[in-house]
């Protein structure tokens, strides 16, 4: 009997490879061979070794990929071109094989591009998107939104039960919180006796000087691999809408994210584990003309929301 073989091309993103690996993991369950491609993904390759994450191809070995597979699973977006000529491509040549993921936020769902190939409702997370996706689209006979992670042997899960990670930035500038409110934070969290550590990227450090400034710490990872291990012996999360959060959801942490509106934290949200989302109320006017939610989000959220969630999620 034919093994079929299947590729899963994830969206650049920390959180969106995670996702990609949550599909892939459902394929796996179902005896599909599986290529996941995603550029960073594999740097913690060792968490989930019965699946392959490969870097992404080049343009010119399309062809040759859409011959090879029998399914192949497109994380839809128009700022690379390889994804956008293996999409056209593909669905010109074999539309059969072909399903383009297009998640979106907006009041006008339906209306993006290949919606109809998976469905992905606004109102739920990616995760439960995906296993949805698997269950009535794939119409796949084993399907988990969680699985067992092949951790590190010198590792111990929430080995320091004080420190809690605080994750300031994101892909995007606009998604982050104030770095003064993040630094008050902190403070609060020492006043109730915990270990609040900033943590960014190499790349970021100079960004987050101030932190330093008021003798908090901050640490910075260059690889996934490191991170991924000093976010599995941390106790808990707080942070903007970003990969981090994602990855420490993925790992089994608690986590608060901290989103710009509802409808980006309903589908965007870290769901493998316990999440809290805090967002503007949604009741503050957001005219066309002024906009004054979407524009002065940061000074709608509060410190005390945030330390109510946490001191509710760490009771249970």
């Amino acid at each position: 009997m034919k093994i079929m073989k299947a590729a899963n091309f994830s969206s650049p993103g920390l959180g969106d490879g995670l996702i990609a690996i949550a599909l892939s993991h459902n394929l796996y369950l179902n005896n599909i061979e599986i290529d996941t491609f995603h550029n960073s993904v594999s740097q913690m390759q060792n968490y989930f070794p019965h699946l392959i994450v490969k870097k992404y191809p080049t343009i010119d070995e399309i062809p040759k990929i859409l011959d090879s597979y029998d399914q192949i699973f497109i994380s839809y977006n128009e700022s690379s071109p390889f994804i956008m000529k293996l999409i056209l491509d593909g669905k010109k040549n074999y539309p059969n094989k072909i399903f383009v993921l297009n998640p979106c936020p907006s009041k006008k769902l339906g209306g993006q591009p290949y919606f109809e190939d998976a469905l992905f409702q606004s109102n739920i997370s990616m995760v439960d998107n995906i296993d949805l996706f698997c269950k009535n689209i794939l119409k796949l006979k084993k399907t988990s939104k969680k699985f067992d992670l092949k951790i590190p042997k010198d590792l111990i899960f929430q080995r320091y039960k004080k420190r809690i990670i605080i994750h300031p930035s994101s892909a995007k500038k606009s998604k982050n919180w104030t770095i003064q409110k993040y630094i008050k934070l902190a403070k609060h969290l020492i006043d109730k006796g915990f270990e609040p550590l900033f943590v960014v990227s190499k790349t970021e450090t100079n960004e987050f000087l101030d932190i330093e400034k008021q003798n908090l710490d901050l640490k910075s990872f260059d690889n996934l691999n490191d991170l991924a291990a000093f976010i599995y012996e941390s106790s808990f999360m707080i942070g903007n809408d970003s990969g981090i959060g994602h990855l420490s959801s993925f790992l089994g942490l608690d986590t608060i994210s901290i989103f710009r509106n509802h409808r980006s934290a309903s589908l965007w949200r870290p769901s493998w584990s316990q999440n809290k989302v805090i967002f503007p109320n949604r009741f503050i006017p957001n005219i066309s003309f002024y906009r004054l939610r979407d524009k002065h989000w940061k000074m709608f959220i509060s410190n005390r929301k945030i330390l109510k969630y946490f001191d509710e999620m760490i009771e249970d």
